[in-house]
């Protein structure tokens, strides 16, 4: 017999089996009782969570042969077809492949017809997101006006990019990862249903893992139990995870409390040296300063650093999140992590917001020029960039006023005086031209001579005039 993957094995098969997604199990088990079933339904939230699953336990639900039941069978024709997927009224389409309004239309046509076999027809259509806007408004007149015994799951990792006018027609479920007790619970259940030998740390290490995905946690222990040989322990799970060894990570964390910048950089070093991942070896580093930040915040004792540390300790927590986010996707991700750990040199820069508040600190750009001043400085208006960025989007007219305007940038407003026929010119985009500016502005039109410019005499013209004793009686303008 063909060897089935964990994840496939141990796919949830009623509702009781699924995990950590307990309201909306709850909202579908009391519309089944209560014979308030709607005709279609959004299923929202990241990969691997049991959309596709809870999807087909509806199916299950709606066409048991013994009933429709919030508990199916799942021994009767009707419910092990639907667990192959070979039912002929479930139909799974993947919007990603099948995306556009031929393929709607195709479904418009089918949803005319009665059931072949159960009570509902249903359409399960996952990644519903990539539809086109085209499909999309061909679905939307099925979703106003369903024939009856047809119902609609639009399963979709991207809840934001379905237009409101399918949600509003659609009840929507978010499914939310579950906790990382709930999935090892699940991988400890697989393995005791197998026979596997396990230990607990490496299930938790497994759990963390598989960053709230049920699927993949199943897809990560099997990999462990075929790693490990036949059983699941923590040091063949840390091996498969690429897990740095605990010596660095406990050397590395001393070397920070104790701002060791040298000893860090060094470690960095030595990891990418021996081929160690350094983005896997950040989050474990990342992973230890959150526990320990929240455990000095609830006043529980922490495991390497004190209440003193408390305070720097959330600047690190913050660049070093920032420095995780920015390495993972870099090509080199030692550089960023390295500038990381150089910026810890300058904690004792920091200045806290009370000492701001208190002696009217200037900040200036170079941190050791930080001094007490009496005046806060003011923040000049840079109104040259601020009338560009107007004339983008008032446009050319209104920018070309504002330049031969008189500005003045008040401390509460902005004042603009123009020619009093431009005015309102200037009054239309009022919004725009505050948006920029960062203040209210008051428009002031007066009536402004335009002053004659005092033409420019060519060169020729004056020699010509100094050498026959000439004069200009009057000239004409271009």
């Amino acid at each position: 017999m063909a060897y089935e993957a964990f994840a496939r094995k141990y796919r949830p098969k009623n509702f009781e089996q699924v995990i950590g997604q307990e309201s909306v199990v709850k909202t579908l088990k009391n519309a089944i009782e209560l014979d308030r079933i709607s005709h279609a339904y959004i299923f929202a939230g990241s990969r691997g969570l049991g959309k596709t699953t809870v999807s087909r336990i509806l199916t299950k639900a709606l066409n048991c042969e013994k009933g429709i039941t919030p508990q199916p069978c799942g021994n009767c024709e009707n419910c092990t077809d639907i667990e192959k997927g070979s039912f002929p009224d479930m139909y799974e389409i993947d919007a990603a492949s099948n995306r556009g309004i031929d393929d709607i239309r195709s479904l418009r046509d089918n949803v005319n017809y009665a059931p072949i076999k159960g009570r509902y027809k249903v359409y399960i259509i996952d990644e519903a997101h990539m539809l086109t806007r085209e499909a999309f408004n061909a679905l939307l007149k099925t979703l106003e006006e369903p024939p009856p015994h047809n119902i609609f799951i639009l399963a979709t990792t991207e809840l934001h990019k379905i237009p409101d006018t399918i949600r509003s027609r659609c009840q929507t479920f978010i499914f939310r990862p579950p906790t990382t007790s709930q999935i090892k619970e699940y991988l400890k259940r697989i393995l005791e249903e197998e026979n596997i030998e396990y230990e607990e740390k490496a299930l938790d290490l497994l759990a963390d893992a598989s960053e709230g995905g049920i699927r993949d946690s199943a897809s990560l222990l099997d990999q462990a139990v075929t790693f490990g040989r036949g059983k699941v322990d923590t040091k063949s799970v840390e091996q498969l995870l690429g897990l740095i060894p605990e010596t660095f990570i406990k050397d590395f964390i001393t070397h920070l409390k104790e701002k060791n910048i040298k000893d860090m950089i060094l470690i960095t070093e030595k990891l990418e040296s021996e081929g160690y991942d350094l983005n896997v070896f950040w989050k474990q580093i990342n992973d230890i300063i959150h526990k320990e930040l929240v455990n000095l915040s609830i006043n529980e004792k922490a495991s390497f650093f004190d209440q003193k540390d408390l305070e720097d300790l959330i600047y690190v927590q913050t660049i070093f999140n920032k420095a995780f986010n920015e390495g993972r996707n870099f090509s080199n991700p030692k550089h960023i992590y390295q500038l990381a750990i150089l910026k810890l040199k300058y904690i004792k820069n920091l200045v806290s917001l009370r000492e701001i508040y208190e002696k009217g600190i200037k900040i200036s750009k170079d941190p050791q020029k930080t001094q007490p001043e009496g005046k806060e400085e003011k923040k000049r208006l840079d109104i040259q960039t601020a009338i560009l960025k107007i004339g983008k989007e008032a446009g050319g007219v209104v920018s070309a006023i504002l330049k031969k305007a008189s500005i003045k940038d008040e401390d509460q407003y902005v004042t603009i005086i123009v020619d009093k026929n431009l005015k309102d010119t200037l009054e239309d985009k009022i919004k725009i031209i505050e948006k920029y500016f960062g203040k209210p502005v008051k428009i002031e039109g007066k009536e402004i001579k335009q002053e004659k410019k005092s033409k420019k005499r060519d060169e020729a013209v004056d020699k010509v005039l100094e050498l026959f004793k000439g004069k200009i009686i009057t000239y004409k303008e271009e």
